[in-house]
């Protein structure tokens, strides 16, 4: 599941994305069985359907702020050019 965006609360943007993985230990064992937006109802599902254990993991990430942007064009010949006068 991936969800975000970019909110103005007037005071700080924030951004927030979320992931989430699952599977079921019976069919899948260790590995992930489903990924994006429905994975964590797919595991309900199935285990609803089979009786089979099943799991879940999320991941919340959010970020308060801007970056600022940075006018300067760097390339790999800026690189070499720097390298050169230390």
């Amino acid at each position: 599941m991936r969800r975000g965006g970019s909110v103005t609360n007037g005071k700080r943007p924030t951004v927030s994305t979320q992931t989430a993985t699952a599977g079921c230990i019976t069919c899948h064992g260790q590995g992930t069985g489903w990924t994006g937006a429905n994975a964590l109802a797919l595991a309900a599902r199935h285990h609803d359907a089979t009786g089979h254990p099943t799991w879940c993991d999320t991941h919340l990430s959010v970020r308060y702020g801007t970056t600022a942007h940075d006018d300067r064009q760097t390339d790999i010949e800026d690189a070499i050019r720097e390298a050169g006068r230390g």
